[in-house]
């Protein structure tokens, strides 16, 4: 939706929030605020610090969410949409300053940078008018200013580490402003650290499911503290966390059990299914969650769809398409709905994927090497292989064909491939993550994953989040108990020692435990950043420099290792070759910001058209506030 605000950063200065429907890039305001009134009262600040939790669901939630995005740019995931030539898939050609990066279709890169900004006027918009409301008691002010210090520094840490050195804007932009100037990542880290310092200390520790709470505030400083290199701190904020703060890790099945399907895939009940159930995520049993989405299927004028069942799972059946065949040659899976009462219902069991996020081969077998890991476990029912699931194509029914009901094969027993597109149709997935119930479309094909509550932050991180500031350290014991506490919940039985310890240990931790939730590119440039500035070695035996991360980066490495898509000569059924360069650690600004921007200079990042063009950033706070005068 170019037209709905093509220049984020000479958007309008009214508050506008916007939310989603079938399509979340289509506006659909839901109130106009006008700062003169909003701004000056108790229940408008309120009302605008609702809008930005609300907003920031958007990354998680609809078919093809950003969050996909982020997923492809790493080492779990790529773009499985392999039916035609525009996903970002060969990202050597597809991404650019110019390319169509904010669609279904393509990718949401741009969506990374007008909603992070959208997040930052919204924001900023509440820090300057605060002041103005008359009567406000001081410590409301404190506890709201805290908040928008929350949202703003959340948008901004994927800005910084999606996108590197970009315009700092703190502070309400009234009138029109041609001459943005780029600043360093680095200063703008610093005024991150201390915004969240100042919530950490106001915004109160109880609150609404949904809202800022202090803990959120803990966690995104912790996140803070690592990316500045206050690893001592950032090891305080997680004690307080984790040991004073009445969350604690849940180790024991609790609050309401679905088995949504037992006929067709039964659920053995145990921890890691009910911690994930969207009916469990905020409630009080649940001492995990720290930060959630709010989205419920009574909630009608604000529920959001996850769509996970259309997003992360194989897209096995099509209409009219013999994706994946019986070993007799006939089309083995149907997800068409049936009421049937010999049906075996694939739909409502696992959705009706189209894989636009594909596992990599790190992500489905490297990190599981613990047979007993629930959060891996077929045999309770949470980790679904593509060889747990039957035919059930209704025509083998009526036929009679004996492979009704048999499990699904990929080859025959003369070793004929049985698959048309094994990127797309055929790989496994975590069931206990990706199961939405949907009821609003009980009767028809797309069971997609409905409204459901969704982890942002949740303790098990903060314990991987500590680990890795022990790692940091060099405190390799701690690190490891850190990353065992979480794998203990899992009934791991191979625990680490501190002769296990890298970065390595705790990112596959990472990517056991927070698939599906944490924005792993953000994350893995972060780290990046970290090791080039500690001048320490990975587990590969590399170092960095901070001048040289587009060219040789700890990002690169892992996605060069782990990810055996890109480089590797991979074709898509369209013959799309996957391809990815060091210089995707950062994404490009959109060119349409550069160019209208006719006063001052927006920088754009190495590896893309413009680059050349650059002027040194602002390196220092206070040149970089001077410049929004």
């Amino acid at each position: 939706m170019k037209s709905y605000i093509t220049i984020i950063l000479l958007a309008l200065m009214t508050f506008v929030p916007t939310s989603c429907k079938k399509d979340f890039l289509n506006p659909d305001p839901l109130s106009f605020y006008e700062p003169a009134v909003t701004f000056t009262t108790k229940e408008g600040l309120q009302a605008a610090i609702t809008s930005c939790n609300r907003n920031l669901t958007y990354v998680w939630t609809g078919e093809g969410c950003p969050l996909l995005t982020d997923l492809l740019f790493s080492d779990v995931a790529i773009d499985g949409t392999t039916d035609k030539s525009g996903p970002a898939q060969d990202l050597n050609a597809m991404i650019t300053p110019t390319s169509n990066n904010n669609d279904i279709n393509t990718n949401k890169i741009n969506w990374f940078w007008f909603e992070g900004y959208k997040g930052v006027k919204y924001a900023n918009t509440i820090i300057s008018n605060l002041p103005r409301v008359k009567g406000l008691d001081t410590t409301l002010r404190d506890q709201m200013m805290g908040m928008a210090y929350f949202h703003r520094t959340f948008r901004y840490m994927w800005l910084i580490f999606d996108f590197g050195d970009i315009p700092f804007l703190t502070k309400e932009i009234t009138s029109t402003k041609f001459n943005f100037r780029s600043t360093k990542r680095s200063v703008i880290l610093q005024q991150l650290v201390a915004d969240m310092e100042f919530a950490v200390k106001h915004v109160p520790a109880a609150g609404d499911y949904g809202m800022v709470t202090k803990g959120a505030c803990q966690q995104l400083l912790i996140k803070c503290y690592l990316a500045s290199n206050e690893f001592d701190k950032a090891i305080n904020v997680a004690n307080d966390l984790i040991n004073t703060e009445g969350y604690s890790l849940m180790t024991a099945p609790f609050g309401t059990f679905v088995n949504p399907m037992p006929a067709v895939h039964n659920i053995t009940r145990n921890v890691i299914w009910d911690l994930h159930r969207g009916v469990n995520k905020s409630i009080a049993a649940n001492k995990e969650t720290i930060f959630n989405i709010i989205s419920r299927e009574d909630l009608i004028n604000s529920r959001q769809d996850m769509v996970t069942m259309r997003n992360a799972v194989p897209f096995y059946s099509g209409s009219g398409n013999q994706l994946i065949s019986t070993p007799s040659g006939k089309p083995g899976l149907s997800a068409s709905y049936s009421a049937t009462k010999d049906k075996i219902d694939l739909r409502k069991t696992y959705g009706r994927g189209i894989a636009k996020t594909r596992p990599t081969w790190y992500s489905r077998f490297t990190i599981w090497t613990d047979t007993s890991d629930l959060r891996h476990s077929r045999s309770t029912g949470n980790w679904m292989n593509m060889e747990d699931m039957v035919y059930n194509n209704p025509n083998l029914l009526s036929s009679g064909d004996p492979y009704y009901g048999k499990h699904v094969q990929l080859y025959n027993d003369a070793g004929k491939l049985l698959v048309t597109d094994t990127i797309r149709t055929y790989f496994d997935w975590p069931h206990y993550k990706l199961w939405v119930e949907t009821p609003r479309n009980e009767t028809i094909d797309n069971y997609n994953g409905g409204a459901s509550d969704w982890y942002i932050y949740r303790l098990a991180e903060t314990y991987l989040l500590r680990a890795e500031a022990y790692f940091w350290k060099g405190n390799l014991a701690a690190a490891a108990e850190d990353v065992n506490v979480v794998r203990r919940r899992a009934h791991c039985t191979q625990m680490y020692s501190a002769g296990d310890m890298n970065m390595g240990v705790i990112l596959d931790e990472r990517a056991r435990e927070l698939y599906y939730e944490e924005m792993r590119h953000v994350e893995l440039s972060r780290i990046s950043y970290i090791f080039a500035r500690t001048h320490q070695s990975d587990e590969f035996g590399k170092s960095y420099t901070e001048e040289n991360l587009s060219v040789s980066s700890y990002w690169y490495e892992r996605l060069t290792r782990y990810n055996n898509f890109y480089n590797k000569g991979v074709k898509t059924t369209y013959g799309t070759v996957f391809t990815a360069s060091p210089y995707h650690i950062l994404w490009p600004v959109p060119q349409s910001d550069i160019d209208a921007n006719r006063e001052g200079r927006l920088n754009q990042n190495y590896g893309y058209s413009g680059y050349e063009k650059n002027e040194p950033p602002i390196d220092n706070l206070e040149d970089a506030i001077k410049a929004q005068e």
